[in-house]
């Protein structure tokens, strides 16, 4: 059973406006939806979006590929696979298990209210411990 951990506005090394969202996984194999939920306030502002893993030694990956689904507050559904690509870097242990992968620029969230996202591996993965989705504000 995923436990879902929610963790709103204020991520370490998020200059603000920033609003980030996450949802624990199993991390002995991954492989239901984890769902994501954050809430707009604001239906002007573009914004970047990125995902996050938090992923301990078992994970072995260099890519990852998820099915993204996107809920509006008004019902409206947006479905897509998309590819993380993730780079290793020799640093610190910690460090290493943490990734931020770009995911869409300047997009818009257009009602106020919760957005939903549901995010699926493609197949069982192992050593995820916990995915998240990072919302900035577009530069």
């Amino acid at each position: 059973m995923l436990t879902l951990g929610l963790l709103l506005a204020g991520a370490t090394g998020c200059s603000s406006p920033c609003q980030t969202a996450a949802a624990d996984v199993s991390p002995r194999r991954w492989e239901a939806s984890a769902e994501i939920r954050l809430e707009n306030v604001d239906t002007v502002m573009l914004r970047n979006a990125a995902l996050f893993l938090r992923c301990n030694d078992r994970f072995t990956e260099d890519t990852l590929t998820v099915r993204i689904a996107a809920l509006s507050p008004d019902s409206l559904r947006f479905e897509e696979p998309f590819l993380l690509a993730l780079t290793r870097t020799n640093g610190p242990a910690a460090l290493m298990r943490e990734y931020l992968v770009p995911y869409r620029h300047r997009i818009r969230l257009g009602r106020t209210g919760e957005y939903r996202f549901r995010i699926t591996p493609i197949r069982p993965v192992r050593g995820v411990e916990a995915i998240g989705i990072q919302l900035s504000e577009s530069r």
